[in-house]
């Protein structure tokens, strides 16, 4: 893969933050009643919360200075954001290309803390998509509005959320600008992913397999589908994430070696800081 540049750096944060954006404006008014969920942008940067799932990947912070240098009144005004909206267990997550470079020293002196190993972040470009040289016999179906509880039902099973979830994950089928997988067994909903895809980058996420049906090559099977169909589409770049493995033992997530395996490169690390009690 050729160096990736600091426009394709910005790019990677912005389509993803755009993507959990929408997937929060799509959620039901019954869901963002019962479980308190909001969202707002936050200057250039974009604030995610949802009491009812008190989690870092429902609860944080992205684009922190990435498409202009943050100020500490601007910082200010994102905690204060969160502190109002989010759960406890929210984060601030810092990428490579935020400005300025002192964004770390403000979080860190407003008693935030980088926590755990952080999010592996991955671009591939619109090279073709190679077979995996074991096909799974899993069925690979984009689905239309009207079977979009299959979708919800197989993110939210697959990840472990509440029930609730169903209603909000299913409201991303037929949304423009989204496109939503599902892998079946037979008409058995088992597998999951979705893409988001605004002007010409993408953003794969919300992977999730039934634990029954794991090890079975979903999963690779659901990323080339929608790289295939990202690419027809005029997609020339992609994005994802997973969790960073601890050094050494990347080998043995298999997340982060199914987007490796299709192609991916990490390309970055981006931490996540958090409020110190």
């Amino acid at each position: 893969m050729k160096t990736t540049t600091v426009n394709s750096l910005i790019a990677i944060e912005k389509v993803e933050s755009e993507a959990w954006l929408d997937m929060y404006a799509a959620a039901p008014d019954s869901y963002v009643t019962s479980s308190k969920t909001s969202y707002a942008r936050l200057g250039t940067s974009v604030g995610l919360a949802d009491q009812g799932v008190p989690i870092a990947e429902f609860n944080r912070v992205l684009g922190l200075g990435i498409a202009e240098p943050l100020s500490e009144e601007g910082l200010d005004q994102a905690i204060a954001w969160m502190n109002e909206h989010a759960s406890e267990l929210y984060s601030l997550q810092i990428p490579p290309t935020a400005l300025p470079d002192m964004i770390h020293e403000w979080i860190q002196a407003k008693g935030f803390k980088r926590t755990g190993r952080g999010w592996a972040k991955y671009y591939r470009d619109s090279m073709p998509v190679e077979s995996h040289p074991m096909p799974t016999t899993l069925e690979v179906r984009l689905v239309e509005p009207h079977h979009a509880t299959d979708f919800g039902y197989a993110a939210q099973v697959g990840f472990g959320f509440p029930e609730s979830l169903i209603s909000w994950f299913s409201a991303l089928a037929g949304r423009p600008k989204w496109r939503v997988y599902v892998a079946y067994e037979a008409n058995h909903p088992v597998a999951c992913g979705a893409m988001f895809i605004d002007k010409n980058w993408a953003w794969l996420g919300i992977d999730a397999t039934l634990p029954d049906y794991r090890g079975r090559g979903a999963q690779n099977a659901l990323i080339k589908q929608r790289l295939t169909d990202g690419i027809a589409l005029g997609v020339t770049g992609f994005t994802a994430e997973t969790g960073q493995p601890p050094e050494g033992q990347e080998d043995t997530n298999k997340s982060y070696c199914n987007y490796h395996r299709a192609g991916f490169n990490r390309v970055y690390v981006r931490p996540n800081y958090m409020k110190v009690d």
